[in-house]
């Protein structure tokens, strides 16, 4: 099963590199922004205390620390909606092509002509997601580190590991519901589109839940309300609900992957 891991990463290696690339110029444009907004700080605290409460709410805005502190200003700007964009098109993209886009290429049936079961090879393909999965996240959040250095600026390590964290069940839960979408259809795009489209819902539902107390409980059927990056980057903390709710989504998910693509008459 081993070389198979080794082979599927070595596949996506050039897409890895791609966006790892895009999420280096994101972290330095951040990082070397930053001086200058924690100079004029009280300047653009006066001129967001124009803005409406619930637009804080929505977006979870702490005007106290936006301005003044690293991980104040990256999580409105970067983890607010950057970094989950750019996490959730990676797993889309590698999660529907798992198995919906091995049946894509036609090469589903040579890789199961190889003296491997459907079982080995479904593994196979999901650890290789995770390690890409891991090697994503500390690139995004630990590569603050050397631009920190560089400008100057204060930066807390316990937060970046708990962002790390949180940023890793939230993905670990995308991917694995893309994986199982994937192991169900024999198109890509349709795995794909699927899984972007409850994705917006959640957001959606999500947003909306903050606007309007009516309908408060929507936000629990959202990923992005549990992707609490405001209390793990500024109070260091991940609520355990959100842990199990990600673990939980992941586990189910998998397994649900796993029992389809092993009883399902695959025909390219």
């Amino acid at each position: 099963m081993l070389p198979l891991v080794t082979r599927v990463i070595k596949d996506n290696r050039t897409f890895f590199i791609g966006n790892a690339f895009i999420w280096v110029l994101f972290i330095w444009m951040y990082v070397a922004f930053f001086p200058s907004v924690s100079e004029n700080a009280l300047q653009l605290q006066e001129a967001f205390k124009s803005y409406p409460e619930s637009f804080f709410k929505a977006f979870s805005i702490n005007m106290d620390v936006m301005f003044t502190n690293l991980e104040g200003f990256l999580s409105i700007e970067y983890y607010s909606i950057v970094w989950p964009i750019l996490m959730v098109i990676f797993v889309l993209t590698y999660g529907s092509f798992t198995i919906a886009g091995e049946i894509d290429r036609g090469t589903i049936e040579v890789l199961l002509a190889q003296p491997i079961s459907r079982t080995k090879i479904y593994w196979a393909k999901y650890l290789a997601g995770v390690i890409l999965i891991l090697a994503f996240v500390f690139l995004s959040n630990f590569s603050v580190v050397p631009f920190a250095m560089l400008y100057h600026v204060k930066f807390q390590w316990q937060a970046l590991l708990t962002i790390s964290v949180l940023g890793f069940l939230f993905s670990l839960s995308v991917f694995s519901v893309t994986t199982m979408l994937s192991s169900l259809f024999s198109s890509r795009a349709k795995a794909a589109s699927l899984a972007g489209g409850v994705l917006i819902v959640m957001y959606v539902l999500n947003i909306i839940s903050k606007f309007k107390v009516s309908v408060d409980n929507l936000k629990y059927f959202s990923f992005f309300h549990y992707f609490d990056h405001s209390a793990a980057l500024i109070d260091n903390h991940i609520s355990a609900l959100a842990v199990a709710v990600f673990l939980g989504v992941s586990l189910i998910c998998t397994l649900a992957g796993l029992i389809a693509f092993i009883k399902r008459d695959i025909a390219t």
